[in-house]
């Protein structure tokens, strides 16, 4: 089960990489828990970087699983939102997450961008949520556009359910950055190496409020950010 996530550190900077190529890097349940693990393993990392080995970055939550009709005996109660629970352990990660799209990131492996605070794209790279194509909301995959994305941007993900190209990504800001495709690791790495420069402490305040300011008005916000700029100087 280890082989399915590699991981390779360099000082505070660590990458870690999606490893079933042959089945476009699919979450599986297996896959799922093992990318969990190796995040709990990298707590003292600054950055974390995600991408995925072979063509694609992740094709979606493997549904080859869903057709055993014993699908949910096997998963469990206390399993049955592995693949949510995995996000949020993305998301809430103390380390700064740069998503590294290496190519299709398509229903869950957009939701893996959308958790992740960061993301380059290869020029290869495509988005999209395609799960209304098949009859279902795109629980995951849709809400997290919302999140990420202006409503009519999502709306046209949702609604259409094809995917939209790198450059269109970047233009929607999706993504920050799209770049050559045997460019994208170094690149990453670049990102990685520059965030990871500051304290780790400044980082982890830096990452929460970014993220709990957007829900605020505007006032509140300003005033939460003196607070968090006030304590992040008496760590330092």
């Amino acid at each position: 089960m280890s082989d399915l996530v590699l991981v390779e550190e360099r000082g505070d900077v660590a990458l870690v990489a999606l490893n079933r190529p042959d089945k476009r890097n699919a979450i599986s349940r297996a896959l799922s828990f093992r990318l969990r693990e190796a995040l709990a393993e990298l707590q003292r990392a600054k950055v974390v970087i995600l991408t995925g080995e072979g063509p694609a970055f992740c094709a979606g939550v493997d549904l080859t699983e869903r057709r055993d009709p014993n699908w949910a005996d096997a998963l469990g109660v206390d399993d049955a939102q592995h693949w949510l629970e995995t996000l949020q352990a993305v998301h809430r990660h103390p380390a700064v997450v740069v998503a590294a799209v290496n190519g299709p990131a398509i229903g869950g492996g957009m939701t893996l961008v959308n958790a992740s605070d960061l993301a380059v794209a290869s020029e290869r790279a495509t988005f999209g949520a395609p799960e209304l194509s098949f009859g279902s909301f795109p629980a995951l995959s849709g809400s997290s556009a919302v999140k990420r994305l202006l409503p009519k941007h999502a709306a046209q993900l949702v609604f259409t359910a094809r995917p939209v190209s790198a450059a269109t990504a970047e233009r929607w800001g999706l993504v920050n950055e799209v770049v050559e495709h045997d460019a994208l690791r170094e690149r990453a790495w670049e990102l990685a190496e520059s965030i990871a420069a500051w304290e780790a402490p400044a980082l982890a305040f830096a990452k929460r409020a970014l993220d709990e300011l957007a829900a605020l008005d505007w006032s509140r916000a300003l005033e939460q950010g003196v607070l968090v700029s006030a304590l992040t100087r008496r760590l330092a």
